[in-house]
């Protein structure tokens, strides 16, 4: 018996819901799931505090949406879509622009074994608290509905891997 191939685009949820702000991700998956809509050939997962085993997630993927709560020196809720290429592999950005200790290095070990997607893109959220304790602040709970609406907007225009060029990019 052989597994079905998994779904051409993944929105992959990253962080622990028990340490405040570093639950976006789940909450964006809520959010999305809850707006519905979703070509049947996008798979939304919660990959928890995923490290190098978030290689394995990206295989066979075309495209991978991923959401993280991200230290980038903004104000608490903002949030940035970041593609993911050449600079992000190779460590350019400054560092704590991606919150989660072991992404880049399973991004980076993707494309070493020719797994990673055509296109990976990063919605990083601004925590305003990670610490014990669950639920988000409330600048972060506001941004929730926007990150859903553009990973949402982005899947939608994105059909067959032919994007028309329409990036959104909402902050």
């Amino acid at each position: 018996m052989s597994c079905p191939p998994p779904a051409p685009t993944l929105v992959l949820a990253l962080g622990n819901p028990d340490r405040g702000d570093d639950g976006v991700g789940q909450a964006v998956l809520r959010d999305l799931t809850a707006r519905g809509g979703l070509p049947q050939e996008v798979e939304v997962l919660d990959g928890g505090l995923a490290g190098l085993e978030t290689c394995l997630l990206l295989q066979g993927r075309r495209q991978a949406l991923i959401v993280d709560a991200a230290e980038m020196g903004l104000t608490p809720g903002e949030w940035r879509s970041l593609e993911v290429g050449e600079s992000l592999l190779a460590g350019e950005l400054r560092p704590g622009v991606l919150h989660s200790a072991g992404l880049r290095e399973a991004l980076q070990l993707a494309a070493a074994l020719n797994e990673l997607p055509e296109r990976v893109t990063v919605f990083a959220v601004q925590p305003g608290r990670i610490d014990w304790g669950s639920g988000l602040t409330w600048p972060v709970s506001q941004a929730v509905p926007a990150v859903g609406a553009a990973i949402q907007e982005r899947i939608l225009l994105d059909k067959d891997g032919c994007s028309d060029g329409k990036d959104p990019d909402h902050r």
